[in-house]
């Protein structure tokens, strides 16, 4: 399941470079255009990259068939999502009734299962803190990235993408801030955080034990 996603995440990214290579050159206001679009087509690999990670961690870690009294917190965090939910938005003649059912479920032998969809999110809208959030709900204990320098390109790219996306500023103008070389090399950074997601989340989901508690 990381296989194909690396060859498609790859895929999409050298499309986004070399359309890039093909527009510039053009000179003018087309130019600025394409240094713009790229930003947000960068955006698009980079946000199918981190939601099919978390994906195929959902489904690694569910076959390895833990039991919720052995899996480790951080992680059932993830696996009681529906549980959490409910508790949150219980009333309160339920409260002590939900706090035992969630409680018994932490401490059951029941296979720990939920939805491969469920995404943890902190409200950045995929910036760099979402990125270390999804790093600590599965355990893992490092940087999401390979320097704080490609998590500020995170960032970038997102906010770029935004105000594209959003209407608040055009493509040209965004395009505008930027030489062939920072794009090239914004390029070459999202890549290398797109790789090091994949690899990093392969590598854990596949040691079982470094799941439990």
């Amino acid at each position: 399941m990381f296989d194909p996603l690396r060859i498609e995440v790859m895929a999409r990214l050298e499309a986004a470079e070399s359309f890039f290579k093909a527009a510039y050159g053009l000179g003018g206001d087309k130019e600025l255009t394409a240094k713009g679009l790229v930003f947000v087509q960068m955006y698009a690999a980079y946000e199918y990259t981190v939601v099919s990670v978390v994906q195929a961690a959902v489904d690694a870690i569910t076959k390895h068939g833990h039991r919720n009294k052995k899996m480790a917190p951080s992680l059932l965090a993830l696996f009681l999502d529906r549980e959490l939910r409910s508790f949150r938005t219980c009333g309160e003649k339920s409260q002590w009734e939900a706090r035992l059912t969630l409680l018994k479920k932490v401490f059951s032998k029941d296979i720990a299962n939920v939805p491969n969809d469920t995404l943890p999110k902190d409200g950045s809208h995929f910036r760099s803190s979402q990125l270390q959030l999804i790093f600590d709900v599965l355990g893992i204990k490092r940087l999401p990235a390979h320097s704080r320098r490609h998590l500020q390109r995170i960032n970038d790219v997102v906010e770029n993408r935004n105000e594209i996306a959003h209407g608040r500023d055009t493509a040209e103008n965004v395009g505008r801030r930027y030489t062939e070389a920072d794009v090239l090399l914004s390029i070459k950074q999202i890549k290398s955080v797109c790789l090091l997601l994949i690899q990093t989340v392969q590598n854990h989901c596949a040691d079982g034990q470094r799941h439990c508690r």
